[in-house]
């Protein structure tokens, strides 16, 4: 099983004359030899779209919320024009995607209507996977709008992707209670060091905040992904320094990657 990255960033794609491969906007994707499963239809999910080989294995995509970042590659994801890929939308609220989608593909925002595509896209609930021997739980995020967390779990491996959350002192320990012990924390980790007072209210959370966190969570790997877009080598490197000296003070075992366009992680 593979996990990879084919957008990390947050609010739209980067613009940063930084040769970082830090490009498209969230969309990670989780697969198996027998099903693929997406998080997000960022940018990111455009690359994915173009790589996919294997008509025959299952799509499952899941969206952790509505904003432009996070669904701009859909009607651009190849797979929706082959009927022979089978793709499911998995959301607690299946009727809200039904709504979601036929506005992603109205006439004033896209050319081709929902009604066109040569294969509806199949919209289910969470436990629609059991069959497949994975199950996902969602949790609700702290992020203006609302913004949903998934855990997804297969055999002995859980992954969590929590895109778009603001951990602050008052959830903090809510937080590291339902994250705990996961294989892999996929994060948000929009900003550094930057002045909290007036981005208190943007739902994007601090490096470190998630990294308190995660020491106390009990995770084995934390990614964090969805970094502001104008992030460059210099700030970057300052928050890798920041993370290694902690972890060495901490003498944690944890592992940490910070996540680019392209990164894979074998679970």
């Amino acid at each position: 099983m593979k996990c990879t990255f084919y957008g990390v960033c947050g609010s739209y794609p980067s613009i940063s004359p930084d040769s970082l491969p830090i490009r498209h906007t969230a969309c990670v994707a989780i697969e198996t030899n027998d099903f693929l499963v997406i998080f997000d239809a960022g940018s990111g999910i455009i690359n994915l779209g173009h790589s996919i080989r294997d008509v025959s294995k299952p799509i499952f995509l899941l969206f952790s919320h509505f904003h432009y970042d996070h669904i701009i590659g859909l009607p651009y994801f190849s797979p929706l024009y082959d009927p022979r890929h089978n793709i499911t939308i998995l959301h607690p609220n299946p009727k809200k995607i039904n709504s979601i989608l036929a506005k992603i593909f109205n006439s004033d925002f896209f050319p081709i209507p929902y009604s066109q595509l040569p294969k509806p896209i199949d919209v289910r609930p969470l436990d629609f996977c059991k069959p497949y021997n994975f199950s996902i739980i969602p949790y609700s995020l702290n992020h203006p709008g609302g913004c949903l967390g998934y855990r997804f779990i297969y055999h002995d491996t859980s992954v969590i992707y929590a895109t778009d959350n603001q951990l602050d002192t008052n959830n903090l320990n809510d937080f590291s209670t339902l994250f705990k012990c996961s294989s892999l924390l996929i994060h948000d980790c929009y900003f550094f060091d930057e002045s909290q007072e007036n981005l208190k209210t943007w739902g994007h959370t601090f490096l470190p905040d998630l990294l308190s966190l995660s020491l106390s969570s009990n995770i084995d790997h934390l990614c964090p992904f969805h970094f502001k877009p104008d992030i460059n080598h210099a700030y970057l490197n300052s928050m890798k320094h920041f993370v290694d000296s902690t972890l060495k003070e901490k003498q944690s075992p944890m592992s940490c990657t910070f996540a680019y366009d392209g990164f894979s992680i074998d679970l």
